[in-house]
């Protein structure tokens, strides 16, 4: 029995290491020997629709707005759907009034349901031959737009996703934190992106072919990745291009970042049951890229209690629990991070264990709001 323990444990600990260092310097050997494809040369200006889902967003959309008609794009190419999920602020009549001037911007008021239906709905009426889907607290670099779409020269590719860079003015200690995951996280896409298939695009900045839409279904929470994820499993490609820069500020606290990811961590869940057959080892690189990045990364939350539960079951020997010491000072470490950073006080390395803790307690929060139910399809703007 104690055999079984220690192969367990060590299996766990072996599938976390793998998911955080072992798969991108895995990713980092391969891609040297790919070589870079080249993409198109940005002659051609396909019609394209923008989509950018609102729900009280009357802070920022004007901005967001303003930053749409100064996009550097044929302005007869590109055009804009706001489509307003219950707006009960003045975002439907800031949109209105600068829609009267501009006939290139179609204001959708729709009733509270969700992301998905007002994307559902903005799809049916966006007339672009590709979409790209915008936040609206997002500013993109004047140049995006033709960055994204030069690479659909191709007839393989189906989605492109942008670069997302945080902005942090007020040096938010939770922001460091996102911003340098996002780092992480921007380093893996650009390698898999080498192999054809980045494992899901960010909703701020990603544009698809309009005719690969398939209605999302009711509850979608991760639309993003669930678009670009089908797109995968159908077989074409889902590129990353990095000189396509979008702009967000970070969450302004903790609290927010945390709410944030437990919302995601109840879609990812969501959207393993629904991408079931990207599961399928026989897929090759698209199967291999999803359980590196996204699948064991998941199971994370429940990797880390099973490892705490054997360390305990093992502590009768010195070696486990000199091992089961050092996880428990990891977490108190991660614990006075998490207060500090509360508390606008804490270096940043320290704040690392506690971002860890953080990401992986939203996950499994995520998941237990998925198996019970309770996930809703509805977001709240972040305050920022």
């Amino acid at each position: 029995m104690t055999l079984f323990l220690e192969v367990t444990f060590w299996l766990g600990l072996a599938a976390l290491v793998y998911t955080y260092l072992g798969y991108p310097v895995l990713l980092w050997v391969i891609t040297r020997f790919v070589p870079q494809k080249v993409t198109g040369d940005g002659a051609v200006f396909p019609r394209v629709t923008m989509i950018i889902a609102a729900y009280n967003e009357a802070k920022i959309i004007a901005a967001k707005l303003e930053n749409c008609l100064n996009l550097e794009y044929p302005a007869e190419k590109l055009s804009f759907i706001v489509a307003s999920d219950g707006s009960s602020d003045a975002t439907n009549s800031i949109v209105s009034v600068i829609a009267a001037s501009e006939n290139r911007i179609r204001l959708l008021v729709l009733p509270r349901g969700g992301k998905a239906i007002a994307l559902n709905a903005a799809m049916k009426v966006a007339d672009g031959e590709l979409v790209v889907f915008s936040d609206a607290n997002t500013l993109y670099a004047l140049d995006a737009i033709g960055k994204l779409v030069r690479h659909f020269a191709d007839p393989g590719t189906g989605c492109v996703c942008g670069k997302l860079s945080y902005n942090n003015p007020g040096k938010v200690i939770s922001g460091q934190g996102e911003s340098a995951y996002w780092r992480y996280e921007t380093a893996l896409k650009e390698m898999e992106s080498r192999l054809g298939y980045v494992a899901g695009a960010n909703g701020a900045i990603y544009a698809i072919r309009k005719d690969l839409f398939v209605p999302l279904p009711a509850g979608t929470i991760n639309d993003d990745f669930f678009i670009s994820m089908r797109i995968v499993q159908r077989g074409l490609r889902c590129l990353y291009e990095g000189a396509a820069v979008a702009y967000e500020e970070v969450a302004p606290d903790v609290k927010s970042e945390f709410r944030r990811h437990v919302r995601d961590g109840a879609g990812h869940y969501i959207a393993v049951w629904r991408l079931a057959g990207l599961l399928n080892p026989f897929l090759g690189t698209r199967s291999f890229i999803y359980w590196s990045h996204r699948i064991l990364r998941w199971a994370a939350p429940f990797i880390l209690i099973t490892l705490v539960a054997l360390n305990i079951a093992l502590a009768d020997k010195h070696f486990y629990f000199g091992l089961l010491m050092l996880q428990a000072g990891f977490y108190l470490l991660a614990i006075v991070g998490c207060v500090a950073a509360g508390l606008g006080r804490v270096p940043f390395m320290l704040y690392v264990p506690c971002y860890f803790l953080n990401l992986n307690s939203a996950l499994f929060l995520g998941f237990l709001k998925t198996i019970s139910g309770v996930a809703r399809p509805t977001w709240e703007s972040t305050g920022r």
